[in-house]
């Protein structure tokens, strides 16, 4: 009797070692018609990314300029109190240049574009980043925008300069304006936001590991190429990127 009852044990051992095993968990269907149920595996969890802000850019203060000539202006813009006017150099005829002026002085904002692209550019006051700056718009070639943002309450006048094309926009729905920065062929997106008066930035192209992603400002929701050949919609919640379905 001993004898039997240690062979029907072992054989209970190798039977239970030979049944296929799984770490994921499963969920139990019944077939309504036959009455036999079956094992599934459970569907994984949503992926989604962790947004992590590093130090970025710092705003550099304008350089003051004389006064330019009124036979080298090109446009004069008057934003508030301020005027931004457009200029060529003597030297550098086929480009323009944009300047800040002020009633204490001139200030230099840089290129802000070629003669043939003689409109392509704007001004305009923005809230962004908790502050009040005048955005001056430009491209310096075939594909790079620029953005200049120049906060007007600092002596001398300060100013971030973005190679990119830029929108302000609440991203991440914390009552304030980020700088939605987006450059390139295969679109590159970055955002500039202020954390402890500090200006950080996250390129989220590198979080996501995706070759292109782009901004939505309609419906404030990023599209990005995580999956080769598959453009999927994402959204901000606090510091993650989350998959919208």
């Amino acid at each position: 009797m001993k004898k039997a009852i240690a062979a029907l044990i072992f054989l209970g051992v190798v039977a239970g070692c030979g049944s296929p095993s799984s770490d994921a968990p499963t969920t139990t269907t019944t077939n309504s018609e036959t009455g036999k149920t079956a094992s599934t595996a459970a569907a994984p969890e949503t992926k989604q990314f962790q947004l992590k802000y590093k130090t970025s850019l710092t705003a550099a203060p304008l350089t003051k300029i004389t006064p330019v000539v009124q036979s080298k202006q090109l446009t004069s813009q008057t934003v508030d109190d301020a005027h931004v006017l457009t200029y060529k150099k003597s030297d550098e005829v086929d480009k323009i240049y944009a300047a800040l002026q002020l009633k204490e002085g001139t200030y230099d904002i840089g290129q802000i574009g070629y003669e043939e692209g003689n409109n392509d550019y704007s001004t305009a006051t923005v809230d962004v980043l908790g502050e009040s700056y005048l955005k001056v718009v430009g491209s310096i070639g075939a594909n790079a925008p620029i953005s200049n943002y120049v906060l007007m309450k600092s002596s001398p006048p300060k100013v971030l300069h973005i190679e990119a094309h830029t929108v302000d926009a609440d991203v991440d729905q914390d009552g304030i304006k980020e700088i939605v920065a987006t450059v390139g062929t295969a679109a590159e997106t970055s955002i500039y936001k202020m954390e402890k008066d500090t200006l950080v930035s996250v390129n989220l192209n590198e979080v996501m590991n995706a070759d292109v992603v782009t901004y939505d400002q309609e419906s404030n929701t990023f599209k990005a190429e995580v999956t080769k050949g598959e453009m999927s919609q994402w959204k901000i919640e606090d510091t993650l990127l989350v998959p919208l379905p």
